[in-house]
């Protein structure tokens, strides 16, 4: 059976230990995708936390093509240098970062706010819900599928579910995207089956839909565990 492993490395599984204390921000990339009218609680961008008495953690996506599709987990990297202008804040919703655009008058600036409403956060101040993150647990995804020669299986460490102070909970989850954007959700709400396997599954959302694998052809199941960072 072929086999993949895209469980976190060791030094991002620091990273991620790192997270559980209290944020200082949580910053976005804004810009087109970033939210839509239909998913008004889901927002997809690189990420950028910023934890109490540690670097700048940069979540991304990790791609990669296998078994005749792409496969993916979260990427965690630590930033030296971290130019806060062009980050929205969901902490700050009036900072809405800034988006780089090839201007048809060499005069304009390159860099400028976002132009549509649905490019950047708009809701409610965050920073009372991160004031101090208690847990922090790696979601793992485990998949089975093919039969024979063609069988196979891979480990993906998919995301992160976050735990504050009041006992919410938010997830930060990889996403197959070319652009390798992290989805976040500041409260967990029709995913916390992915968090909770005792929450029964909704028709058309449940594990396999909502980690992307609903079109995937028969033999194919797909699990999740929650696992300490």
């Amino acid at each position: 059976m072929r086999a993949i492993d895209l469980t976190l490395p060791p030094p991002e599984r620091r990273w991620a230990e790192t997270l559980a204390a209290p944020w200082r921000d949580l910053l976005y990339s804004p810009g087109p995708g970033f939210r839509t009218p239909l998913e008004p609680g889901l927002f997809r961008a690189a990420m950028v936390i910023l934890p109490a008495g540690a670097p700048a953690v940069r979540i991304t996506s990790l791609v990669v093509p296998a078994f005749s599709g792409e496969l993916c987990r979260l990427r965690l990297e630590p930033l030296a240098d971290l130019s806060l202008p062009i980050y929205g804040s969901f902490f700050e919703p009036t900072r809405k970062g800034r988006i780089w655009r090839m201007p048809r008058d060499p005069r304009e600036p390159a860099a400028r706010p976002p132009e549509v409403p649905d490019w950047s956060y708009e809701g409610p101040p965050l920073g009372a819900a991160f004031t101090l993150i208690t847990r922090v647990r790696v979601l793992r995804e485990h998949a089975r599928g093919g039969s024979g020669d063609g069988a196979f299986a891979w480990t993906a460490d998919r995301g992160l579910v976050l735990t504050g102070a009041g006992g919410a909970e938010s997830l930060l989850l990889a996403l197959p995207d070319r652009e390798e954007h992290a989805l976040f959700l500041p409260a967990i709400g029709p995913y916390r089956v992915l968090a909770d396997p005792s929450v029964p599954e909704t028709p058309g959302a449940g594990v396999r839909e909502l980690l992307g694998y609903g079109d995937r052809e028969k033999p194919f199941e797909v699990t999740v565990s929650l696992e300490a960072v």
